[in-house]
């Protein structure tokens, strides 16, 4: 394929209708041809890192309806110049399946407390990348901060994974 990535196919941006007229992704479909050399069965959710039109992305190939997509978020349509019906390329390589990029603020928090971090290390790697977005996606300190203290009661069973007290 290339230097870089391992995989790589055509195809047009698609909705990818959910179920409902609320919930509607913008998608690219897999073919079927590159499925079949991926590990599907061991992940179902693969994590995969590439570019759309080079544009650099991080996502994974996704099951839904007999189908498998890449999700288009409307930041990277954006960066593309593209919407759904245009063509795209796409390329990318198996990501680490385990990686979980952990902001400074929860790594220095979970550092500081053996016990929140024995927690931590019995997540599935999916649940801590999660609660690590939790935290990343906060646009001030102040939010990262209280992010922090919701991580910690959830693993502390305080809270539920959406942050929401447990009565």
């Amino acid at each position: 394929m290339s230097l870089f990535f391992d995989y790589g196919f055509e195809a047009p941006i698609a909705e990818h209708d959910v179920g409902s007229n609320r919930y509607r992704y913008t998608v690219v479909y897999v073919p079927q041809d590159i499925l079949a050399e991926l590990p599907m069965a061991e992940y179902p959710r693969l994590r995969i890192t590439g570019e759309v039109n080079d544009h650099p992305i991080e996502a994974s190939i996704t099951p839904a309806k007999g189908v498998w997509y890449v999700l288009l978020s409307k930041r990277v349509l954006k960066a593309i110049g593209a919407r759904v019906g245009d063509s795209v390329s796409v390329r990318f390589r198996i990501a680490d399946q385990d990686a979980v990029d952990v902001p400074a603020a929860l790594e220095d928090a979970l550092d500081g407390d053996a016990r929140m971090r024995d927690l931590w290390d019995t997540q599935t790697p999916g649940k801590r990348r999660a609660l690590a977005y939790r935290v990343a996606s906060a646009k001030t300190e102040a939010t990262q901060t209280k992010r922090v203290a919701e991580v910690f009661d959830i693993l502390d069973g305080k809270r539920d994974l959406r942050g929401k007290l447990i009565r």
